[in-house]
Parts: structure tokens; sequence; C-alpha cells
């Protein structure tokens, strides 16, 4: 195999490391999804006006479609053991690949940023619990303290990253199930606070209407939450020994755990009034302190343990393969960059950071759903399955097309996004975000992948002899 210029780290996995099975894989994605942000979720339906009926539909509409397409693209991981950067090659080129590598990294450096910021946030409020600090206090300036413990946090993760996070892979796996129990126990004990015992959760009608603009938009949200993993689950799975490990990881250790986190964080976010994220409720509503840190610390742990373990991997290996730097060089400049995305100089309350997220998760995945629709149909549709992993690795091979790119997968990505643009005019226009318009798509991720997966399926028929190079080696 003639691999040039191309890490050790990226080559195919060999028999002797497909050491994961079936319960090992379901473990890794239960502990990558519980974190602090999954209670996000719910919260958010909730500040959408949606019931908790219509709340638990969104979460398994949006990460069925998740847990679909990271089957699709992790079949090839699995089947061929080859990561993400290289599996990108066969439908955009050696060097066209570059283009979704760096879209990917720069969703993998927000949220580096952004779990990092909500990390240190619970943090601060744990510290200010410890300090003797009244709930109402804590709350109301928690925030404003949170950039000091934001800079700490990222010195640490920075130190602890630079030994290449292989430590503390265990603390993540039982910091996720322990915030998720405490979360539920929490939830629970809120029912029986005399001030919330009038209120009636909102089960089936909220305020919004089933499937309209908001039920569509949390859709959105939960699609997009984990859309990024759609991508890369190849780097994952990649050491699974069978591919029968991918749909039981995925509806256990995904989609479920996203059902029931978003119910626990709606309920709990509309006891309190809708206003307060579940840090703060934490904080402001344990029985005793002593409880109420405890709490805080386990969604710190669960939040950092998989920021070190899953952002800052994903960031740092794609700011090494773009820019080709050492991993301690691309780590301070991952960490860096995360600071300034960090929400900590714009964000002035909970109900801001609720929006923010909400936004975030919306506008990326515009370019999230046109990468996955040319991958898909790529590998299941156009090549029916058929590639030839040798050539992959080779600096001037079948996959190095004409000058490194395959115009039919970059422009398909292309296409995708503007036929976002165009379906925007159509239905309410654009949003703004620092200036930039944006398509108006409560479903753009949906958009992005018909439209990009149809463009190329039809690009690559009209030019066979460009896109399916396989053939090349038996004429």
């Amino acid at each position: 195999m003639s691999s040039s210029g191309i890490s050790p780290e990226l080559f195919p996995t060999k028999p002797e490391q497909r050491i994961v099975g079936t319960v090992g894989y379901t473990l890794m994605i239960l502990s990558m999804t519980i974190t602090t942000s999954i209670f996000f979720l719910g919260w958010i339906s909730q500040v959408l006006g949606l019931s908790l009926a219509q709340t638990m539909v969104a979460a398994l509409i949006g990460n069925g479609v998740v847990a679909a397409v990271m089957y699709l693209n992790g079949y090839v991981g699995v089947k061929e053991g080859i990561p993400f950067p290289i599996q990108l090659r066969t439908a955009f080129g050696t060097k066209g690949s570059i283009l979704p590598m760096v879209v990917r990294m720069i969703v993998s450096l927000f949220w580096y940023g952004i779990d990092g910021f909500i990390a240190a946030w619970a943090m601060t409020e744990m510290a200010l619990i410890v300090a003797g600090w009244p709930a109402d206090r804590i709350i109301s300036e928690g925030l404003a303290y949170t950039p000091i413990t934001f800079v700490l946090y990222l010195i640490a993760v920075a130190a602890i990253g630079t030994g290449k996070i292989k430590s503390i892979k265990w603390i993540d796996s039982i910091a996720g199930p322990l915030l998720f129990i405490f979360f539920a126990w929490f939830v629970i004990y809120m029912t029986g606070i005399p001030e919330f015992s009038g209120k009636v959760i909102p089960i089936w009608e909220g305020g919004a209407p089933w499937f309209g603009s908001e039920f569509f938009w949390a859709t959105a949200i939960q699609t997009a939450w984990w859309g990024t993993i759609a991508l890369n689950v190849s780097d994952i799975c990649r050491y699974n020994k069978s591919v029968k490990s991918l749909p039981v990881g995925h509806v256990v250790g995904l989609i479920i755990p996203q059902i029931v986190g978003s119910a626990i964080g709606f309920t709990a976010t509309y006891l309190a009034g809708g206003n307060l994220s579940p840090i703060d409720i934490i904080a402001k509503y344990s029985p005793m302190p002593a409880l109420g840190a405890l709490g805080l610390f386990f969604a710190f742990l669960a939040t950092s343990t998989t920021n070190l373990t899953g952002d800052i991997p994903a960031t740092t290996n794609a700011v090494i393969r773009v820019f080709r730097l050492s991993w301690n060089k691309a780590l301070i400049i991952a960490t860096i960059i995360a600071f300034f995305i960090g929400p900590w100089w714009y964000v002035q309350n909970s109900i801001g950071m609720a929006y923010q997220l909400l936004n975030f998760n919306w506008y990326y995945s515009m370019f999230l759903g046109p990468i996955a629709g040319v991958m898909v149909v790529d590998y299941w549709v156009v090549r029916k399955k058929r590639i030839i992993v040798e050539e992959l690795y080779k600096e001037q091979g079948i996959y190095y097309y004409r000058g490194g790119v395959l115009w039919a997968g970059v422009g398909s990505f292309i296409l995708g996004i503007v036929g976002e643009y165009i379906a925007s005019l159509f239905q309410g226009g654009f949003y703004y975000a620092f200036g930039i318009p944006l398509p108006g798509l409560e479903l753009a991720w949906y958009y992005g992948f018909i439209i990009s997966g149809v463009i190329y399926y039809i690009w690559a028929t009209v030019n066979k002899s460009e896109v399916l190079v396989e053939n090349k080696l038996h004429q």
C-alpha cells in the first residue's frame, strides 16, 4: 500500500485491532451522548412552546434519522476499517475531501468552546455553592464569573490533552450515567416541592401546533445535535468486530437516552418556569447545598470528560490533517479559538444560552446535511458498497480523480447549500447571524441532505466514467 504523507493512525484497522463488541460500542455511544447538554434539548423545546409529547416525538424523529445515517456511514468504517478523512476521498477526491473536513473541523471547534463553557458554568455554580452563596445570587451572578473559570478550565483541558487523553475514558463512562440518574431523581424530587404542586406538565398540548414551525425547529435541533458524529462515526466504529453492533449501539446508546434526557430536561425546566437552565435548577432547588454541589459536580464531570474524549480529539485531529501541525500545536490553537467561540462575551443570562444553542445547531446543520447526503448516496447508491481501499491511500491513485478533486461530490455539496437558499426564498426568507444571511428553513439539514444527494446521483449517473473509477482497474 502506497501511503505517502498519510499518518499511520489513518491506516485501515487490522483484525487484531477489532476488539469492540456490541456492548462496548453501545457503552461508548452512551457515554458520549449523556452530558449536561442533553437536558438542554428539553429546555429548548419548552422555550419553543412544545408539549412533552411533541418534545419526545421530535427527539425520536431527529435522533432516528441520525442513527440511520450513522449506520450507513459507520458500515464503511466497520467493513473497511477506514477513518472519516479517508472515507471522504471516494466522494470528494484526495484534495476535495479537505472541504468537508474543514466544515467538520469548524463545527468541532464550536462544540469544544460551547461544551467547555457549559462545563465551566457548572463548575462556577458548584464553587459558589461551596462558598456559601445563596441560590438567587448564584443564578443572577454566576454567568458573570464563568469567563474566569472558563479560562482555568481550558488551561487544565489543554494540559490533560497534551497527554493525548488516554487515562480518563473510564471516568467518561461513569460520569454520564451518574448525571443521568441524579437529574432523573432530581426531577422526581421537584414534583414534590410545594411551589410546584399545582403545576401540570403539558403532555399533549403545549401551545405550539403539532408539525408547525416550532415542532420542525425542535426536530432540526435534535437532528443537528449529533449530526456531527453521523459524518465521522467511522473514526469510532472502525474498531468494531461486526456491523451488527451498529443498530444496537445507536438505538440503546443514542435514541433512547436522547428521548428520555429531553423529557427530563423539559419537565425540570417547565416546573422551574422556563427561564432557568438545568444547571441553575440544580443550584436553586436542591434540598441541601451538598446535594446541589454534588449534582453540579456530576454535570461538570460528564460534560468535561466528553469534551476531552469527544470534542478535543475530533477538533485537534482535524486541525492536524488540514494544516499538518503537531498534536500539541494543533491543540493549543484549537483551545485558543475555543475560548473566543465560547459564548461568555455575548450571553448575559440563562435564557440567552438556550437561544444560543438553538441558533448554533440550526445554523451549522445547513452544511452538514449536504455532506451526509453525498456520502450516503456515493457509497450505497452509486458505488453499491464497492470501493478499493488500497487506492484510497495512494498519492496518485484512482480516487485522486482530476487534480485531486471529484467535482461531482464538491459541486453537489455546494449546490445543496445553494438549494437551501433558493428554498428559503419561497418559505419565509432568511435569518441573519452577525450580518450573514442564512436560510430560513427549520429543516435545513433535511433539505441539504436530499438536494445534494439527488444532485450527486444525477451527476454521477451522467458522468459514470469520471465517478466510477473502480471500473478502470478491471478494463
